[in-house]
């Protein structure tokens, strides 16, 4: 088999942050910073992945039984590349590909677009890239095994879903995972089990602005969970509360964007940073932190409504406006501000990769 290459997008969450995975709805867009995953013949008897501009070097490894990697250097293939050996430990338990026969390949995984060289160091954007890696990985990998996915969309995303989920522990909605694989903005709810219950295109209002502003730190969504899930065994009085009230305002706005009430959604953004700020004091975790509040004061003086954009705490955040001069302002004051602006936009393409 010659070369074969799978790509897939990353993502912004624009609304339902945290309340997601608690049953409510939320929405996302996919955005044009794609993961690619390019599989060629191995010239050896070993597997061998890189990862340009981000590992020193390629490495090599072996499939044993029940999928297990070993590495040819322990120290470099673990502490380089432990996402790519949790997912092909992931994809090998699901049983659906024998690892063991396959034949060897030559893997390049390039993440490059979820990153940003600021001349120093290559600072990573929240823009969900082991997600992206995990769909574009896990489809490249069967096509170079032969095996046919499953046919229907929603049990090929649940599939993509509990694999994501098995590398971060268990955690998740799958929001960043719907976003990679489908494509577009997306309308996505889980079920009471946790398992996807809707992802379904949604058109956002027409003349709806969005700025996307990067706080330039990463934030560990994982640490936000964890306190979450924490605070909630401890004092579940204090957390479930706000939890509710940020799953109906998480239902209001969606279906204020679903309805294209552009002026009820605005509002619904203000409640929800507001909720946002209650949750971030029950758990003791500074989801609104400091980036985010001078950024949300630079919205404000520019008539643009904002709240972060996954977790908090850093990353990403977003400004919602009808006024294009207004979202132009927001845009400059950022960098005034010492943030950047960048410009993403949606990308309605998903998954590609070649056709069988």
């Amino acid at each position: 088999m010659d070369s074969v290459e799978f790509s897939a997008p990353g993502k912004l969450v624009l609304f339902g942050e945290y309340a997601v995975l608690f049953g409510a709805p939320a929405v996302v867009a996919a955005v044009d910073r794609r993961a690619l995953a390019n599989f060629r013949p191995s010239a050896g008897n070993s597997w061998e992945v890189s990862a340009p501009g981000l590992a020193p070097s390629s490495a090599q490894f072996e499939i044993g039984p029940g999928a297990e990697v070993r590495w040819l250097d322990e120290q470099l293939g673990r502490d380089t590349f432990g996402l790519v050996e949790r997912l092909l430990v992931g994809i090998g338990k699901r049983g659906f590909i024998d690892l063991e026969a396959l034949p060897t390949a030559s893997m390049t995984l390039d993440t490059r677009a979820f990153f940003e060289n600021d001349g120093a160091e290559m600072s990573k954007l929240g823009l969900g890239s082991s997600a992206a890696l995990t769909v574009a990985l896990a489809s490249a990998l069967e096509f170079w095994a032969d095996k046919e996915p499953p046919a229907e969309k929603r049990g090929r995303l649940q599939a993509l879903v509990d694999l994501h989920r098995g590398v971060q522990g268990g955690a998740g909605s799958g929001i960043d995972v719907a976003a990679s694989f489908l494509g577009g903005v997306i309308r996505y709810q889980l079920a009471g089990d946790g398992s996807v219950a809707n992802a379904t295109p949604l058109e956002l209002p027409e003349g709806l602005r969005m700025v996307f502003a990067w706080t330039g730190r990463a934030a560990s969504t994982g640490d936000f969970l964890g306190r979450l899930r924490a605070h909630r065994e401890e004092d579940p009085s204090a957390v479930n509360p706000v939890l509710d009230e940020l799953g109906y305002v998480s239902a209001s706005g969606v279906s204020a964007l679903a309805a294209g009430n552009t002026g009820a959604f605005l509002d619904q953004v203000d409640v929800f940073w507001s909720t946002l700020d209650q949750l971030g004091t029950a758990i003791g975790m500074p989801i609104l932190s400091n980036e985010h509040q001078i950024l949300r004061r630079a919205a404000e003086d520019c008539g643009v409504r904002y709240k972060p954009s996954g977790a908090g705490g850093g990353d990403f955040g977003v400004g919602f406006t009808t006024d294009p001069s207004a979202a132009a302002k927001l845009t400059d004051r950022a960098g005034a501000e010492g943030f950047r602006a960048l410009d993403l936009r949606v990308d309605t393409t998903g998954l590609t990769g070649p056709a069988r």
